[in-house]
């Protein structure tokens, strides 16, 4: 099954751009588009550099405090659930960074795109496996407590020397362009670019299609559907999903994605 791309004038109005159908003979091909970032997430999936993390950016456990946690590092537990999402996202990102437009992909680093991607969920080492693990929906209180990853993602980060650009990814992949997810931020038109936008969707597309403890996988048809609401909405960027569904396309009817 082929999904169609968004092509009408409300959502146009939303974000102010014109929706092209996807041109695949524009679509310039990008120059060594894989780094080496599975690495570098499995360098820091260690208790000790967790642990050195912690010691040395005291807002971590400042952050844990918020919601009376104590620094309780789960490496293992991190492989077990979140791992394969890291890298599904990064896949699905590169993905979308192959089928942009020419314009937005000039403004796009791959680079920050797969680090950013691959690392986004790294603070889920110190979310409680009891809430990281449960098959039920979560009640709000642990919802308020899934949502420190985020934050916490940034913080670790930012004692391993990873660039100012991969820690705006990974602190917000759960904002949108109103401003609305979260944490918080001061100017969601500045903080939330092109890079955080494609890593965004990409993990909101991996998690839809994705099997876990709390749900079935989906289907494409219903996860388009329900991130096609969003653009609706003006949370994900019309032309972005265009690239996500000029990407699921190229599986569906396996012809390769540019990369």
């Amino acid at each position: 099954m082929n999904f169609s791309v968004l092509n009408n004038t409300p959502i146009s109005r939303v974000f102010a751009v014109n929706l092209p159908q996807i041109n695949r003979g524009a679509i310039s091909r990008p120059q060594n588009d894989r780094i080496n970032v599975n690495g570098e997430l499995n360098r820091l999936l260690n208790t000790q550099v967790i642990t050195d993390s912690i010691t040395s950016n005291p807002v971590i456990t400042k952050i844990l405090a918020e919601k009376n946690l104590k620094p309780i590092v789960n490496v293992e537990n991190f492989k077990q659930h979140v791992y394969n999402h890291s890298i599904d996202t990064r896949n699905k990102a590169i993905g979308i960074y192959n089928y942009l437009p020419v314009d937005l992909k000039a403004e796009a680093n791959i680079k920050h795109i797969q680090q950013g991607a691959m690392l986004h969920d790294i603070g889920k080492v110190l979310i409680p496996e009891k809430i990281l693990n449960k098959n039920t929906r979560l009640t709000p209180e642990e919802n308020e407590i899934m949502h420190l990853h985020s934050r916490l993602s940034e913080e670790i980060l930012s004692t391993q020397n990873i660039e100012p650009e991969v820690l705006n990814i990974v602190k917000y992949h759960h904002q949108n362009k109103q401003g609305t997810g979260y944490p918080a931020m001061k100017n969601a038109s500045r903080g939330y670019d092109i890079n955080t936008e494609i890593v965004s969707l990409a993990d909101k597309y991996s998690a839809l299609t994705e099997k876990r403890a709390y749900k079935p996988e989906m289907s494409q048809e219903k996860a388009l559907s329900i991130l096609k609401t969003q653009v609706e909405e003006g949370h994900v960027n019309p032309r972005v999903y265009n690239a996500l569904v000029g990407y699921v396309n190229s599986l569906n009817t396996k012809t390769p994605a540019v990369a």
